[in-house]
């Protein structure tokens, strides 16, 4: 233990200093990747003073407690690299699931978080479904991202009037090297409805700067205080009544699957596992609506017939076989002759395709079927 809580040690990394555990925030679930990596996404949280990344986990080391129990809560549950990430302040110990509490206090030998070990009963216990991933923490209607902490009471005094208006709002200091653009696009892919940026000029001339970022985004540069509230409160009011109208007159999907397709809806940027959660959940619900409409037997015999790829495949073989391609004909046969049929490069390459063969020969005489292939 002496390397890692002497400084002066060759090898001492400040992220597996037991002093100074309650600053430092632990990655579980953690996606391959590089410390690097894993540092851009806590960079809008405060300054990162170190890090520490293992096979499937990692630890981040910040200033402060607050400002890592601050990126814990924003992180945890989060989506990075498709996968869900669970994030806790490193001195947190964590809980024991229902599925293995009779395993005691075994749980607690198999490693110790703070010396950055993970138990692996509880890691094992973390498989989620579909909607489930979608699930994360409570979402922010409103970040105040404050340029210089000098300006934290007059972030915390808008923080306040925006909270008496109904409001979910946080602030935000964000690291001195991480781009605006960088910080606003995590912001908006969290599903954060509004972005205020405080800066000393700001406070100085009581002024705001409002980025709405739902729908067709938009920025208010430097709007003077009691309009730039009054935008950002009148719009959010809006919003809700819209929403509840729309969720009045057709049943809402659950609350966690409702926000990402409002935020497909509205163009705003999702990952890959957030995309795989919108298609298995619509896949559901249109199983659920054949069965209603068609009855569980039909049902389950169109969804055969949709996922069949033999079928699919003779589907198609007909459609060419039983329809012109380009113009229409006069004749009964869609070829006067052999040669004008060999001059489909078209149908010749499907005649070349022995599992096209295969499908002929399930609808048409396996004899017939042959002779066609006896003259390619």
């Amino acid at each position: 233990m002496a390397a890692q809580s002497d400084p002066a040690t060759p090898g001492y990394n400040i992220a597996q200093d037991p002093a100074l555990i309650k600053n430092r925030v632990y990655f579980g679930n953690l996606p391959r990747c590089t410390r690097k990596e894993l540092e851009s996404i806590c960079h809008s949280y405060g300054t990162v003073l170190g890090s520490l990344v293992q096979k499937n986990f990692g630890f981040v080391q910040f200033e402060d407690e607050e400002t890592a129990n601050k990126c814990a809560e924003a992180l945890n549950k989060s989506t990075f690299k498709s996968k869900t990430l669970i994030v806790r302040n490193a001195s947190q110990k964590p809980k024991a699931p229902v599925a293995n509490q009779a395993i005691g206090n075994n749980l607690n030998t198999v490693g110790d978080i703070g010396a950055g070990q993970v138990p692996m009963a509880v890691q094992g216990g973390i498989m989620m479904s579909a909607a489930a991933a979608a699930t994360a923490v409570p979402i922010n209607d409103c970040e105040i991202i404050v340029v210089n902490r000098e300006n934290t009471k007059y972030a915390e005094f808008i923080e306040e009037r925006l909270t008496l208006a109904g409001m979910r709002v946080d602030v935000l200091f964000p690291n001195e090297d991480v781009m605006l653009g960088q910080v606003l696009s995590n912001i908006s892919a969290r599903g954060c409805l509004y972005a205020v940026r405080v800066t000393p000029q700001n406070e100085l001339h009581k002024s705001l700067t409002v980025n709405i970022l739902y729908g067709v985004p938009a920025e208010h540069r430097n709007m003077p205080l009691e309009d730039a509230i009054q935008l950002i409160a009148s719009d959010f009011r809006m919003k809700k009544q819209r929403d509840a109208a729309a969720s009045s007159n057709a049943p809402r999907h659950p609350e966690s699957m409702q926000k990402l397709i409002e935020m497909l809806a509205n163009c705003r940027p999702l990952t890959g596992l957030q995309y795989e959660c919108i298609i298995k959940y619509l896949q559901e619900q249109h199983e659920l609506q054949l069965r209603r409409e068609l009855g569980d037997a039909k049902a389950r015999l169109v969804k055969h017939q949709e996922t069949d790829p033999e079928m699919e495949l003779q589907k198609k073989i007909l459609s060419i076989l039983n329809k012109p391609a380009v113009t229409e004909i006069n004749n009964d046969l869609m070829y006067n002759s052999f040669e004008d049929a060999k001059a489909d490069v078209r149908l010749m390459e499907l005649l070349s395709d022995n599992r096209v063969l295969k499908a002929l020969e399930s609808i048409y005489n396996p004899e017939l079927v042959e002779t066609i292939s006896q003259y390619l």
